[in-house]
């Protein structure tokens, strides 16, 4: 009896994951469900399945605009972290003895991107590098000790990053002009 006790309440413990599924539209409908039957628990459970699994199908969709290659630059392996609403993606490209880095800082919107935004935005105004426009977003480059850098403002609120110690500005420029940036910002508003 007391074996069948611990086996129900074990059992009854599981019950938000036996309703978490493979697709973010069945966990999306499932959670909504539960929220009509009066099941909150299980309801936001569900819900909470169905914001990951979207937010994992986003970032994945964005991943794909970093190419494998891009002006004949080669992408290296793409790294991802993600910590407190921020994400982060950075791939490497290299041509020759040149190599650039590009790094992609976004959020799942809210107050903290926005802010992010704003101050990035600050810091185009104050810099001491050059405004330019790069596929209809505004970019400012920045050459210090050497190392070239490019920052482009999206208007999903995120920031791409393209820097490199070892090609000029010039071909930094270039190869930002080549990034799908303007298709990738518009995939994310």
């Amino acid at each position: 009896m007391k074996r069948q006790a611990i086996m129900v309440i074990a059992a009854s413990l599981l019950i938000p994951f036996s309703h978490a599924k493979e697709s973010a539209e069945e966990s999306c409908k499932s959670a909504a469900e539960l929220y009509a039957e009066g099941d909150l628990d299980n309801a936001l459970e569900d819900a909470r399945w169905c914001v990951t699994l979207m937010e994992q199908q986003q970032q994945a969709q964005t991943n794909t605009f970093f190419k494998d290659e891009i002006g004949g630059y080669r992408g290296s392996e793409l790294e991802q972290q993600n910590a407190m609403g921020m994400n982060v993606v950075t791939r490497q490209y290299r041509k020759g003895d040149k190599s650039i880095n590009v790094t992609l800082n976004s959020g799942g919107g809210g107050t903290a991107m926005q802010a992010f935004s704003a101050l990035a935005q600050f810091g185009m105004q104050a810099g001491a590098g050059q405004k330019v426009r790069i596929q209809k977003r505004t970019a400012m480059t920045s050459m210090e000790n050497n190392n070239a850098s490019v920052s482009v403002n999206l208007r999903s609120g995120g920031m791409l990053m393209f820097e490199s110690s070892s090609a000029s500005m010039d071909e930094v420029l270039a190869f930002a002009r080549e990034f799908p940036i303007a298709e990738m910002d518009d995939s994310q508003g």
